[in-house]
């Protein structure tokens, strides 16, 4: 039987071979096309729905933005220590005084939510992109294998956080979280990408966003090799933004003693803690825990969790309560699913943060704050263990195990 192909041939396969190529490559991006639009409709959906009784907080920022621009003693470079409730970083008070200038302070609300809300479609895509790129090395995230996260996963998963995101967005307004957030995903995002130095620049902007964020910046943890280098550059560019405010006004230092009711279904409350405002050790407590947990994360390169580990013990710690705060926790669950997560089939942990919200919402809407306290112990110490389990097993046995899968399925298919 003779081998030899007319040139004629060749040419008619090597033309088949590129159309169907395209064909594929066109069915995939109208598959893609038709999610994000989806996507984008849930959120406008959602969104309207969260507008009612809207932007519960932006008086906050509406406030802070406007007195940045006040050039007098009680605002400018004074305004943190002249309003102490701004529990907000100087990214976001300076993003907030760019839309009081041009959108006027009354419309500022309205478009700064529909900037939340994009960030929020841009952080789910964000999280699909590390995913992608984490799967071809497992050395960063601890995903190793499987390919980019599949389309029905990220539907999915947008369709759980979306809505809660429009909590955040929308009903609360809350810029500072959702600016800290978006940060987060990006410099996750390009950390998963190998790019650590651009990462430490997104994380620190971020912390300057929100000062809670600081445990995020262990993201960039990546490679032995500049490591203390990156954590110097990171160190210097996370109080850089403090300086200008502190050297104006030593008073600016005082901001972290600024207190908050203790909720009645807080877990603070269920450990037994009776005092009616943050106690002095609980930010410390919160800010090391969480650098502990991301510490063990990045250490075995599971940095994928980090996002997860870090909301999960700002809430177990915090004396508030508020449901913008599980928003947060959301986005970081998708980011474990997305990008943590080997066998991620069905978002779990999405759907299951999800559920806490709906639950949650029903029992304070029933007033039955004792139990929604216990509950919410129960879920963040579950999370916590998860972690825990998770940062227990070094990403180098998983990636051998694996391997002996794949060994063990190509001899079976032989």
């Amino acid at each position: 039987m003779s081998l030899y192909f007319a040139p004629d041939q060749t040419v008619s396969r090597r033309s088949s071979a590129d159309a169907y190529g395209r064909r594929v490559f066109a069915t995939g991006a109208r598959r893609r096309t038709a999610l994000w639009t989806a996507l984008v409709w849930w959120t406008i959906l959602w969104a309207a729905v969260s507008a009612y009784h809207g932007l519960y907080s932006w008086h906050y920022f509406r406030t802070g933005g406007t007195a940045l621009l006040d050039p007098t003693s009680h605002g400018g470079l004074h305004v943190f220590a002249t309003h102490p409730e701004l529990q907000m970083g100087p990214l976001t008070l300076v993003v907030a005084a760019l839309l009081v200038a041009v959108a006027g302070a009354s419309a500022s609300g309205w478009v700064g939510a529909a900037l939340m809300l994009g960030l929020g479609i841009l952080d789910l895509w964000f999280l699909w992109q590390a995913g992608a790129a984490g799967s071809t090395s497992g050395r960063t995230t601890g995903r190793t294998g499987g390919g980019a996260p599949a389309g029905r996963v990220v539907a999915v998963a947008g369709a759980m956080m979306l809505p809660v995101w429009s909590v955040v967005a929308v009903h609360y307004g809350h810029l500072d979280d959702v600016l800290a957030m978006s940060l987060v995903c990006a410099g996750l995002l390009q950390a998963t990408r190998g790019r650590s130095w651009s990462a430490v620049v997104l994380l620190a902007l971020a912390t300057a966003a929100k000062p809670w964020a600081l445990p995020m910046m262990l993201i960039a943890w990546g490679e032995r090799e500049g490591r203390l280098r990156r954590a110097v550059v990171g160190l210097v560019a996370v109080v850089l933004p403090w300086l200008a405010f502190v050297i104006a006004d030593p008073r600016t230092l005082t901001v972290g003693s600024f207190t908050i009711t203790t909720e009645l279904d807080s877990v603070l409350r269920v450990l037994g803690v009776t005092s009616p405002t943050t106690p002095a050790w609980d930010r410390p407590a919160q800010l090391l825990l969480g650098v502990l947990v991301a510490w063990l994360c990045a250490r075995r390169g599971r940095v994928g969790w980090i996002p997860l580990a870090v909301m999960v013990t700002r809430l177990l710690l915090d004396p508030g309560t508020y449901l913008y705060y599980t928003s947060s926790l959301a986005l970081a669950a998708v980011a474990a699913d997305l990008v943590g997560r080997r066998t991620g089939r069905v978002p779990w942990l999405t759907i299951g943060v999800t559920a806490w919200f709906v639950v949650d919402l029903f029992l304070k809407l029933q007033l039955r704050f004792g139990l929604a306290g216990r509950y919410r112990s129960v879920v963040l110490l579950a999370l916590v263990a998860l972690v825990c389990a998770v940062t227990a097993t070094p990403v180098r046995w998983m990636d051998r195990l694996r391997s002996s899968d794949r060994t063990t399925l190509a001899r079976r298919a032989a």
